[in-house]
Formats: C-alpha cells, structure tokens, sequence
C-alpha cells in the first residue's frame, strides 16, 4: 500500500499562489484601472473629457501607440488584411496593419495607490457592431453606459466600422 499525498484544495491553492506572489515583489503589486473609462481618437480628445486631464491621457496614449506599433497584426499584402480587417493602414516595412482609430483609457479607482492609468489601441469592430476592437478582441460598444464616447469617437467608429468586410471567400 502506497502513502496518498494530502488533497490541496482549490482556495487553498489560490491562497498559496497569491502568497508566493506577493512575497516576490516585496508587498503589494500595482493595481491598475477601476477608474473612469473612455474612448477617445487623440490626446486631445480625451484631455477634454471631465475627469481626465492632458498629461494622463498623453502618457497612457503614448503607450497604446506603442503597445500598436508593437502588438497590432500584420498582413503582406493590403488585400489580406482588407478581408481581415475594416480598414487597414500600410506600416513603413511595407505590410499592412489594421488602422488605429481610437483609444481605450481607464484610470485607477480613486486613493488606489501605486495604481497606473491603462490603454489600449483600438481598431474598427470587425462584425458590424458599433464601436471598437482591441487587439485581445474586447469590444467596446457606444451602448456600454459606463463608457465615455466622445464624439470624435463616435463618428471614427461610424466612418469605419459600417458596411460588410471587403474581398476575402465567404464574406
């Protein structure tokens, strides 16, 4: 007969990974978020928002530029990413990507501390819905009431999300 080792449990389990955590870092992690969300097309835009000012969004929008230049898909060819995407912009290595139009900012909840403000780059929706994808395939819809659209955000999701994908089999 064979000693059984003892069951962990699932709480147990998360209780020693979160321990483990946070005994690496020296405390508590950054939060991020919780905040105030919105979407926005520039800097300006959203430094105009109530609750938002010009150098968080400069700063967090720099990032999603960023975060764009480094993580948004690429096809060879304009035609590719014209059947994948809504609208597509040629990057300077001569592929295609799909065209950045907004941004997604959140701020940290209030007397979070350490919290950093997020973003996120945002592209066209690509089945139809009003509004806008992020490249880990959120979407965030005008209809989402916890959301600050601007209006320069509405009218970027409306000149580039409408009508049916072009080219490409079976669309």
């Amino acid at each position: 007969m064979t000693a059984k080792s003892p069951a962990l449990t699932k709480g147990a389990l998360v209780a020693a990974i979160s321990t483990l955590a946070l005994a690496g870092c020296g405390g508590e992690a950054p939060t991020q978020g919780g905040g105030p969300r919105g979407i926005f097309t520039s800097t300006n835009d959203c430094s105009k928002a109530d609750k938002f000012n010009r150098e968080v969004c400069t700063k967090t929008i720099r990032k999603a530029i960023n975060a764009h230049n480094d993580q948004a898909p690429t096809y060879d060819s304009e035609r590719i990413c014209v059947s994948k995407e809504r609208s597509c912009e040629r990057t300077l290595n001569d592929q295609y990507r799909p065209r950045l139009i907004g941004f997604y900012v959140e701020l940290p909840e209030d007397g979070a501390e350490k919290a950093e403000p997020t973003a996120k780059p945002l592209y066209a929706a690509v089945r139809g819905e009003k509004g806008f994808r992020a490249n880990d395939n959120t979407i965030y819809l005008e209809t989402d009431l916890t959301l600050d659209f601007s209006r320069n955000a509405v009218a970027a999701y409306k000149s580039h999300s409408g009508g049916a994908i072009k080219g490409g089999f079976g669309t």
